[in-house]
């Protein structure tokens, strides 16, 4: 259950949600007595009677409250009220690891004294004889004044150690500390990505502290890199990494990073506890010492350090002379016959008796005009020397966004009673923002002025959708694209800056148009049904030309937009295919026509919004990576060598269309988005307080379906993949029914609940995949690249009804459930079907044109075409158990809710009452009498990104 703010947990009032996870929901709440805020983490009462989860979570607050450490969060006591377990803890305001590292891009020296805390904080652990065996960045807070602080001892394990017995002799075992074994041989405890090979091959008999000294390698290589050190395609292939392979060289990553640094990695991720540091204190140690190198603590050493074998070398005090070093921010590689020789190191040479300074002294006495001449002379060629490679060599290369601070303009993804819905833009000197925003149902334009905060809405409550913005060149005007029931390919309007009535510039816009760099002329992508073109126009409208073209599956991408390049010679543009593998790249057209070119061998899933920086030495591009990841990410394109870096690496997504870059390409606006999804349960008429909480997960149900039995089926991602779970619809009895690498999207339960279909890309592409309840047998339904999906079963049990994308339209098509020749039902582009409960009608729903049309079973001219709110949320279709009306969801005062429409077009009627939130998916029991949703929220605000901060 979620706790909503107000309540009372014995003298802790609730204020607010922190995050959710595996043992437990985490609140910010207020101790009434001591008059202090508190982290209170809540263990679900279905979870409470396990007593496993029980124990884990006694035992985290008592190996926690054990320790009293300055970066440990402090446990204040273990409790129950009114049925719920808790634990009370240091409430820590700040940010955590994985933020520093991937949205704030926090530099390496910073990192490296957050770490060494963390080090210290471990230490302090272990000598208490606990592991914590989930250390990762997300457990890692730093505290606003700069401390970091270890979070969540959940899967904490304590170990045996000596204790000094009363005549300092060490005790018996037996008297050691208590040895708190809950971990099942064979079961996986932690985080993929993060744990240990022990911990990875299920032996936890073998887990001591040197695990958590991997997992620390692993958040050491991780801020070096911004790159987890085994990151596979899936969790198999990450567990396979940790246990066999090498993670990739830092080298490969960062040249400039210190090989001290890298050695300490190394030997922090070797595959053997034995040839891993023994404590986390020698890591402590030696971070300490690279800090005060890195820090400026090294002075430069002049003399000549001889070799083991004669030869002669110049290095920096603290490393070998033949080692990488860093003077003044550059890099200088040093030589030594002895590096020649084989690599010997100052470790292993043998001692001389003789300084080389001693030398020196007795030159000098000898030829003491000489040696000052010479002395001088070198010193001036080093100095220039020193100069010339950091001028134009050993320099970094200025990486756009490297480093950046992030500020939000909006927080909580409202103004006033509107929410944020995304299609920002900045204007060129960096002064406004715009954005889009939906209170009732309507849309609305706003422009903040950055230095004030002041606030204007420029276009107020459009009927139809606003699509994407742009500011013109002078940053006077904002362009924006407006779409209309029967206007599905958008028209562009633009409005001055401060508002005024929009003026009607044409027709035709479907994506966010991009300036010529005289101003003079603008492109834009036009989205038909069976292509997609690249097109050129005045600014005025006039003269407009077409580019290029991409016909169906293969598209430009009209959500994001094209960018006109810096020297006006061409185009760039998202471009990809609707084919089973969707995969996407950047493409360049020269503005007079011709050839496409990509500009990187880099391919995302889909690519949207597309900007050059101003010196034309790269783009940034707005992006998702992976079929289940965390949503759009940002990057950086190099311009011409292609090379790809990404920006943003964290568990936010961004917005796909919402991004702007002012004309210094030192500041980017961006959509933030948090989005949280959870299986509901509710009957259609009953009041909102009715509806029942099933799922506490991050993002449950993207596909929902029922079996016969009245049991949920859902999909939950993990990772890069998704799988199949089912539960009660009292939420109890949850139980997985795949696991494998691959994504899973459910479809449908036969009616006699010996069959689940769903959409696997198992085999390449996305196709039909029938598994068999019982014997869990599978089998491939549909062939071929096309991406079929949304699968219905039919209520005789005979057909499965499927979305098949082909050829760049979703049409519905039907296969026998076991097995066949599939057939097509209608050429009709709709993105969701639903079979009556007679089984005589089937439901289309045709989202570009807000309407529901309602064909035979057998396929033929529609019985009726039932129009609905261009609100209406493309998440699913429904029937009532009666067959005389169709289900859908639909957007309204700020809540999405399920609405029905009589099929003889009466008007709809809201079938279910909630306040707030948004509508994922949604599904219909068989019965009629209960809808199954996937429900929640997405907070969207606007972000600045500054460069270099």
């Amino acid at each position: 259950m979620t706790l909503t703010a107000g309540t009372r947990l014995g003298r802790y009032e609730i204020h607010s949600q922190l995050g959710k996870g595996g043992m437990g929901e985490v609140y910010l709440a207020q101790d009434t007595t001591l008059n202090r805020k508190v982290a209170l983490k809540v263990l679900p009462v279905e979870l409470a009677a396990n007593q496993d989860r029980m124990r884990r979570f006694e035992q985290e607050a008592k190996a926690a409250a054990a320790l009293n450490h300055p970066n440990v969060a402090h446990v204040y006591e273990i409790g129950e009220a009114d049925g719920l377990h808790f634990i009370a803890m240091e409430f820590v305001e700040g940010k955590t690891l994985r933020e520093k590292i991937h949205y704030q891009q926090v530099e390496l020296r910073k990192l490296l004294r957050y770490l060494q805390q963390v080090a210290g904080g471990l230490a302090k652990a272990h000598a208490a004889g606990i592991v914590h065996r989930d250390l990762k960045p997300d457990n890692v807070m730093i505290s606003d004044d700069g401390y970091a602080k270890i979070l969540d001892f959940g899967l904490a394990k304590l170990i045996e150690i000596p204790t000094p017995g009363p005549d300092g002799e060490t005790t018996s075992d037996a008297q050691t500390v208590a040895q708190i074994q809950y971990s099942v041989p064979g079961r996986l405890l932690g985080t993929v990505g993060y744990m240990s090979p022990e911990q990875a091959q299920g032996k936890s008999g073998d887990i001591d502290h040197r695990s958590d000294v991997f997992s620390f390698g692993c958040m050491l290589y991780e801020s070096v890199t911004r790159q987890r050190p085994f990151q596979g395609e899936s969790n198999v292939a990450s567990l396979y990494k940790i246990v066999y392979e090498p993670a990739r060289n830092i080298a490969e990553f960062d040249p400039s990073a210190p090989p001290e640094l890298q050695r300490i990695i190394r030997r922090c991720l070797a595959k053997d506890p034995e040839d891993r540091y023994q404590t986390i204190q020698d890591v402590a140690i030696e971070l300490r010492d690279l800090r005060r190198e890195l820090e400026g603590d090294a002075y430069l050493d002049v003399t000549i350090a001889p070799s083991a074998i004669g030869g002669r070398g110049v290095g920096v005090k603290g490393t070998s002379p033949h080692s990488e070093s860093t003077i003044g921010g550059s890099q200088t590689i040093a030589s030594g016959t002895a590096a020649e020789a084989g690599g010997v190191t100052n470790e292993t040479a043998p001692a001389v008796t003789t300084s080389s300074s001693e030398v020196i002294l007795g030159e000098i006495g000898k030829h003491k005009k000489a040696v000052v001449l010479t002395g001088l002379c070198l010193l001036l060629a080093v100095v220039a020397v020193i100069f010339w490679w950091g001028k134009f060599v050993g320099a970094p290369k200025n990486e756009p966004f490297r480093s950046m601070r992030i500020t939000p303009l909006t927080t909580g993804g409202k103004i006033g009673n509107a929410s944020i819905k995304g299609y920002t833009s900045i204007s060129p000197d960096g002064k406004y923002v715009v954005f889009r925003t939906t209170e009732a149902g309507k849309d609305s334009l706003w422009v903040r002025q950055i230095s004030s905060g002041s606030m204007v809405k420029i276009v107020p409550d459009v009927e139809g959708k606003i699509g994407g913005t742009t500011f013109s060149r002078d940053g006077e005007q904002v362009f924006y694209s407006q779409f209309v029931k029967d206007d599905s390919l958008g028209t562009l309007y633009q409005v001055p800056v401060l508002g005024a009535t929009p003026r009607r510039v044409m027709g035709g816009v479907t994506s966010p148009i991009t300036f010529s760099p005289d101003g003079g002329q603008f492109a834009f992508v036009r989205a038909t049904p069976s292509e997609s073109v690249l097109m050129s126009a005045n600014v005025d409208g006039s003269g407009e030309q077409k580019i290029a073209s991409r016909s169906l599956p293969n598209y430009f991408a009209f959500g994001g937009g094209p960018s006109w390049s810096p020297d006006g010679k061409q185009i760039a543009c998202g471009a990809g295919s609707f084919s089973g593998s969707q995969s996407a790249t950047i493409v360049a057209v020269p503005v007079t026509g011709g050839a496409e070119q990509p500009l990187t061998q880099q391919t995302w899933v889909s690519v949207s919004r597309v900007l050059w920086m101003s010196d034309g030495s790269g783009l940034i591009v707005a992006a998702i990576p992976q079929l289940v990841s965390a949503g759009t990410q940002l990057w950086h394109v190099g311009y011409p060598n292609g090379a790809v870096r990404r920006i943003t690496n964290d568990l936010n997504a961004y917005g796909t269309s919402s991004l702007g870059l002012t004309a210094d390409s030192k500041t980017l606006v961006t959509i933030q988005a948090d989005k949280s999804a959870q299986i509901w349960v509710v009957s259609p008429g009953v009041d909102a307080r009715g509806a029942k909480q099933i799922t506490s997960g991050k993002n449950d149900g993207e596909t929902l379906a029922w079996t016969t039995d009245g049991q949920i089926l859902y999909t939950t991602p993990s990772g890069e993949q998704s799988d199949i779970w089912s539960a009660a619809t009292d939420g109890t009895t949850k139980k997985q029914l795949t696991l494998d690498a691959h994504i899973e999207r459910l479809g449908c339960a036969s009616p006699d609940g010996g069959h689940i279909v769903f959409s696997s890309n198992r085999s390449g592409n996305f196709n039909l995949w029938r598994i068999d309840a019982g014997a869990g047998d599978q089998k491939q339904l549909t062939q071929g690249a096309e991406i079929d999906s949304q699968a219905v079963c039919s209520p005789d049990g005979q057909w499965v009804f499927f979305r098949s994308f082909r050829q760049g339209k979703s049409t519905f098509w039907k296969i026998p459930l076991l097995g066949g020749n599939p057939e097509q039902v209608s050429d009709t582009s709709s993105t969701w079907a639903a079979v009556s409960p007679d089984g005589k009608m089937v439901a289309l729903y045709e989202a570009a044109a807000h309407r529901i049309v309602v064909i035979p079973f057998g396929g033929g001219a529609p019985i009726a075409t039932l129009e609905v709110s261009i609100n209406s949320r493309d998440v699913g279709l429904g029937w009532t158990a009666d067959a005389k009306a169709i289900t859908y969801a639909a957007s309204l005062a700020d809540a999405d809710n399920i609405w029905s429409i009589p099929l003889d077009g009466g008007a709809p009627r809201q079938i279910t009452n909630f306040a707030s939130g948004l509508i994922f998916a949604f599904q219909m029991s068989r019965d009629g009498k209960q809808i199954a949703l996937s429900r929640g929220s997405q907070i969207d605000d606007v972000i600045l990104l500054r460069d270099g901060e």
